[in-house]
């Protein structure tokens, strides 16, 4: 039998749209919302220079400053309920991809329409889906402190040595792949235990066997240094506008965004199908051994 990655890519090849669907059609919509949300709060909370508000009077500046203040706080708070909510709609995407690769793997063929209905007779599917929902949550709060630690180290170190230059533009990048790669490693025993329920819905209490895991790891973090490598070579086409930018320019960018944001989800998506057909291999004996 052929390794679980050279199959996934040989699935993916024959029914690429079928299978990463979910997954795109969430990350596009989750782009295209966040995108939106952000150019109307924008015009309703416009960024305020504080130069600007220079020589026009003490109460003034302070209120100036007050607002725009509120105006970030606004802005980052709705950004952040947008992606709880495109986090909630990815984890559905995932179990719905579990299930197509699954059925197309073994019968050759299926439909979204159908991994949906057989996704929502699996038994106690909903509190699965919540628990791990919640697990990414706290998860994804260590993956913040991991993100914003090498920053919290630079600033006092460049401090110390009397460094009067901003650090360099690598830092947050940086911050931010150390982030997801602590995200994708953690993250992956309770999704192999997702997915090992999703394939034996009869076994809740069953957990997947621990000789998968270290084979998952590996897959994750060559996922995640693709990912990486993909975000570098399309970031110069990403260059920031600004909040006066005209509607064609936005336009422009928006579309190169997201289909960046679409090409770096590709390793994701070789990564949880070749995991879900690893997880298959190791249920197999099981389920053939079980009655119809």
């Amino acid at each position: 039998m052929s390794s679980p990655v050279r199959r996934a890519f040989e699935l993916l090849r024959q029914h690429f749209l079928l299978l990463s669907g979910p997954w795109l059609g969430v990350c596009a919509g989750g782009y295209a919302v966040l995108r939106i949300v952000q150019q109307i709060l924008l015009r309703i909370y416009p960024v305020v220079d504080p130069r600007t508000l220079r020589g026009t009077g003490y109460v003034t500046m302070n209120q100036g400053l007050s607002n725009s203040m509120r105006g970030i706080y606004i802005r980052l708070g709705i950004g952040e309920c947008v992606q709880l909510l495109e986090c909630a709609f990815q984890i559905v995407a995932l179990a719905v991809m579990v299930l197509l690769v699954t059925h197309v793997a073994r019968q050759g063929d299926d439909t979204f329409s159908a991994a949906l209905d057989r996704l929502g007779k699996i038994p106690a599917v909903t509190g699965n889906l919540v628990k791990f929902y919640v697990i990414v949550l706290l998860v994804g709060l260590g993956a913040a402190l991991v993100e914003a630690l090498p920053v919290l180290i630079l600033i006092p170190l460049r401090l110390s040595m009397h460094m009067t230059t901003r650090p360099g533009r690598w830092v947050p990048m940086v911050s931010a792949d150390l982030g997801l790669l602590f995200l994708a490693l953690c993250m992956m025993p309770f999704f192999l235990n997702l997915v090992w329920r999703l394939l034996r819905p009869s076994f809740p209490d069953d957990e997947a066997p621990d000789g998968l895991l270290k084979r998952a790891l590996g897959y994750a973090a060559v996922a995640v240094v693709a990912e990486v490598v993909l975000r570098l070579l399309m970031h110069p086409l990403q260059a920031p506008l600004g909040v006066s930018a005209p509607m064609g320019a936005l336009l422009k960018q928006s579309l190169i965004g997201l289909a960046a944001n679409l090409i770096a989800a590709v390793p994701t998506i070789v990564c949880v199908v070749a995991i879900t057909l690893l997880v298959m291999d190791a249920a197999q004996p099981v389920t053939e051994a079980e009655p119809a």
